[in-house]
């Protein structure tokens, strides 16, 4: 087992716990990520917490149970307020939930603030480039669909994908760019503005449909952000799903931590994961 990360920084940090060890981990970019900035400052674990990033890669997580049918692969983006990763809480710590649905989990060790680097526009390419790569290795993953999971800034990630997925570049010169970065389904979980209206926003018609957890006692995340994009959802021609919650804070989803109503969000969710 491998020591946790906490939550993020924009919120108290509960007890470190556990993670499982993935079954493989893959560079995300061949050679240095685009836009690299140096110096990078050395990746360094703090209080739980990995920070630093400019390396990106996929933890990937298979069940153990084998199946000659192919599965739907859930991509993680953990939170962290773009200055660390709380990969533990947010990744590892549903492993074993999604495993027991025989769902693929990956998560995302995603660029961070590593130095002078546009942290937020960094992020969103490696999210991109992450579902770019796994439709790539559908096959070899078997994996057939992919989703997008984000806690906080993972879900503000989540937000700028929805202005940002494309179908692929057909040309290009790499085989992975050739693959659509338009996620099957997108879960925000407690969505971050980042200091931003929803108007900085924008919403591609006919977006994936999109599942948005937030709780009314959230000052980091507003549930009134969380409604903006919802409204900003349908006007494009998309669904979503609201799990809206009295109280829980900006913790209220933690899976197996946090015992208020922010607890019951996998039964909301897994219905659209297995559509």
């Amino acid at each position: 087992m491998i020591s946790s990360f906490s939550i993020a920084a924009e919120s108290p940090a509960p007890a470190p716990m556990p993670w499982p060890t993935p079954t493989q981990i893959v560079k995300l970019w061949l050679g240095d990520a685009p836009g690299l900035v140096t110096p990078a400052k050395a990746e360094e674990i703090v209080n739980e917490r990995i920070r630093n990033v400019s390396v990106p890669e996929l933890w990937i997580y298979q069940p153990e149970k084998k199946t000659d049918q192919k599965r739907t692969a859930m991509l993680i983006c953990p939170g962290g307020g773009y200055s660390h990763l709380a990969m533990g809480l947010h990744v590892g710590n549903v492993v074993k939930l999604f495993h027991d649905q025989g769902i693929v989990v990956i998560g995302l060790k995603y660029r961070t603030r590593y130095g002078a680097n546009a942290v937020a526009e960094d992020a969103m390419a490696d999210c991109a480039r992450a579902i770019r790569l796994i439709r790539q290795q559908e096959n070899v993953w078997g994996i057939n669909r992919v989703g997008f999971q984000g806690y906080s800034a993972g879900a503000n990630i989540g937000l700028n994908l929805l202005g940002n997925y494309d179908d692929g570049n057909t040309q290009s010169t790499d085989p992975v760019e050739r693959f659509s970065s338009r996620p099957d389904f997108i879960a925000l979980m407690c969505p971050w503005p980042n200091g931003k209206p929803i108007s900085h926003y924008a919403v591609k018609k006919n977006p994936p449909p999109v599942f948005i957890a937030s709780a009314e006692d959230d000052r980091t995340a507003p549930t009134s952000f969380a409604l903006e994009i919802a409204e900003a959802v349908k006007k494009q021609g998309g669904t979503v799903q609201l799990f809206i919650v009295p109280s829980g804070g900006h913790a209220a989803f933690h899976y197996g931590i946090e015992k208020g109503p922010g607890s019951k969000w996998p039964t909301d969710l897994l219905p659209m994961i297995k559509k």
